[in-house]
């Protein structure tokens, strides 16, 4: 199962058009995939399939979301400024929380998260909706992520590229494990002084390093169709 969300957090409603463009593909797909929105955008949903599952979910419900919403000091240094705020740091650290509820009421074994509008950085579409169809329909025994730098690190003040927050497959065992190692990690650098607030990306690197190494797969990807294309050997050495 595909899990994605889609919430107005910059206040600007008139981007859902765009935003559904980008989406339309992967939803017409048939692939099954459960969207966590607001309450005013789940009739735009109606033209889609059954496959299309739209959950709405007022974004205050989520534990991490508000975690975030409540930090109160600055934020990272090297940030962009019109994108990086605090209510979209609160949400992208949110996504193992979507992927958590979502598997309250499903019996797959795996669920893959991917950004509402990934197919805006894809080149080849038809490919890699093909390709996500036979994803998912296969097991995995890791958390796979993909990312660009092989050096994961602890700052949090800038965006830490070793993960891409985009695209990650994350197997139903894994999913209570590491949404509590994500609640303590952002708890954390959201209450202590010498941390703040940062991206999802960052909290995983700790959780990496510190906790779940072990069961984590990383490889070598842009923010292209390689998130999905360079797949191919890491499922060939499984």
């Amino acid at each position: 199962m595909l899990v994605t969300c889609y919430y107005d957090i910059y206040n600007k409603p008139h981007l859902f058009i765009e935003y559904i463009y980008h989406f339309y593909d992967l939803a017409a797909s048939g692939i099954p995939i459960t969207v966590f929105t607001e309450e005013k955008y789940v009739s735009k949903f109606r033209i889609f399939g059954s496959n299309v599952n739209v959950i709405t979910a007022p974004l205050e419900t989520f534990e991490l979301y508000n975690i975030g919403k409540n930090y109160e000091r600055d934020l990272p240094a090297n940030r962009n400024l019109q994108k990086d705020t605090k209510e979209y740091l609160s949400l992208i650290n949110t996504k193992i929380e979507f992927i958590h509820k979502a598997s309250q009421t499903s019996d797959d074994e795996t669920f893959i998260w991917i950004d509402f509008d990934i197919l805006k950085y894809i080149r080849n579409q038809l490919l890699i909706v093909e390709k996500l169809k036979k994803l998912d329909k296969k097991q995995f025994d890791k958390i796979i992520i993909p990312g660009f730098t092989n050096h994961p690190s602890g700052s949090t003040n800038e965006i830490n590229s070793h993960f891409y927050g985009s695209f990650f497959i994350m197997p139903k065992r894994f999913i209570e494990d590491f949404l509590q190692h994500s609640k303590n990690v952002f708890s954390d650098f959201c209450k202590f002084d010498q941390y703040n607030i940062c991206w999802e990306t960052n909290i995983w690197c700790i959780i990496k390093i510190f906790a779940m190494g072990d069961n984590i797969t990383w490889y070598f990807a842009d923010k292209n169709d390689t998130l999905i294309t360079n797949l191919d050997h890491v499922i060939l050495n499984q």
